[in-house]
């Protein structure tokens, strides 16, 4: 849609790579940022769904990740006395789409969109109201306006909060608690991604660039990560992790609605449809909203009306991903007496369609 102008409340993965499709369909962006700074981040996986959908709008988009990511074709499922559960190859993905699994962190990774966007970002630009006819009201005083707001804020969304009714409470406390880090001296001897099974959960073990490797622990916040019952391999990590470089975390959800907005005003990633980190989506599901958003955008006449069919077409999709995550959680912390044993008798198959059903590309992007 020639002559289009996109405010777009977030800097981070969602945001910045709905900005580069964006510019790229002739759309006039502007991106604006309540933090300082690029923000320090840890690791994340990215899978084809999101590259599918990045490189739908330019192989450069696509390989600007690719440029700071670790690849990896495999997956192994092992409980903390070493014993593998299933290994899970995932080197069709790469025959077929030209990549199975990435791990990259945070930073690189927003690093990476937005210099390859080429839309610029307003750092120190809080929000604090948006009216659903695309008026955008700063902390400093300054107005905005746009045919469409949308709003990559994060869980917190200041976008979400204000097209809210009044009175209306957000959910409080945290789904999940646990720590990630990121452990210098090399990647896993594995060369994918590691899903260990311990006395609280899960731990990953993913290889990131730079002869890095990520983990991410499904543990109490409150006590010190990696003690008995975990694997050596699990402690060894720990205990190489810079204290800069562990944190500890916690992760809440939210049911998706069928309405993300008003007006001129919709939502996109977190802000809209939280999910848990168990299937590793958080990311790659922003990525995928950007592109359908920025589709419907370009190829329809009505931006309001583009905006609603974007949230109809995504809730289904995203609902099937909330359930699957809540769903994991509740398998990953299982007692290991319950736990161990059930997930040793599934099927390789349907443990494999578990892990990667998510990271399918939708067919839009195929």
């Amino acid at each position: 849609m020639s002559g289009l102008h996109v405010i777009v409340v977030g800097g981070g993965i969602g945001g910045l790579a709905l900005a580069g499709m964006l510019r790229r369909s002739g759309v006039e962006v502007t991106v604006l940022e309540r933090a300082a700074e690029l923000r320090i981040g840890l690791g994340l996986t990215f899978w084809p769904n999101a590259a599918m959908a990045l490189r739908s709008f330019g192989q450069d988009m696509f390989d600007a990740v690719r440029t700071v990511a670790q690849p990896f074709d495999q997956a192994r499922m092992e409980t903390a006395a070493g014993h593998t559960v299933t290994t899970i190859d995932l080197s069709r993905w790469r025959r077929q789409y030209g990549v199975a699994g990435l791990g990259v962190t945070h930073s690189d990774l927003v690093r990476a969109l937005g210099e390859v966007s080429g839309v610029p970002v307003r750092f120190g630009a809080e929000v604090v109201s948006v009216t659903e006819d695309g008026k955008v009201s700063l902390a400093d005083g300054e107005t905005l306006s746009a045919d469409v707001v949308v709003g990559a804020d994060g869980v917190g969304s200041a976008v979400r909060k204000a097209m809210l009714p009044p009175g209306h409470a957000e959910p409080r406390g945290p789904s999940m608690s646990g720590w990630q880090g990121v452990a210098p001296g090399g990647s896993p001897e594995f060369p994918g991604f590691d899903v260990v099974f311990g006395p609280t959960g899960v731990c990953g073990i993913l290889g990131l660039p730079g002869e890095r490797t990520y983990w991410f622990m499904q543990a109490p916040a409150d006590a010190p990560p990696g003690g008995d019952g975990w694997s050596e391999t699990v402690r060894e990590l720990v205990q190489a992790t810079p204290e800069d470089l562990m944190w500890r975390d916690s992760a809440r959800d939210r049911a998706p609605g069928r309405a993300w907005g008003r007006g001129r005003v919709t939502l996109l990633g977190d802000a809209a449809h939280p999910v848990l980190p168990t299937v590793g989506q958080g990311a790659c599901l922003a990525v995928e909203d950007a592109g359908v958003l920025a589709r419907r955008l370009t190829a329809a006449g009505d931006p309001v009306a583009a905006l609603r069919r974007y949230e109809a077409d995504r809730y289904e999709r995203v609902t099937k991903t909330y359930k699957r995550a809540r769903g994991l959680r509740r398998m990953q912390q299982l007692t290991p007496a319950l736990r161990n044993p059930l997930v040793s008798a599934v099927p390789d198959g349907l443990l494999g369609r578990m892990f990667t059903e998510s990271a399918e590309p939708i067919a839009e992007f195929r």
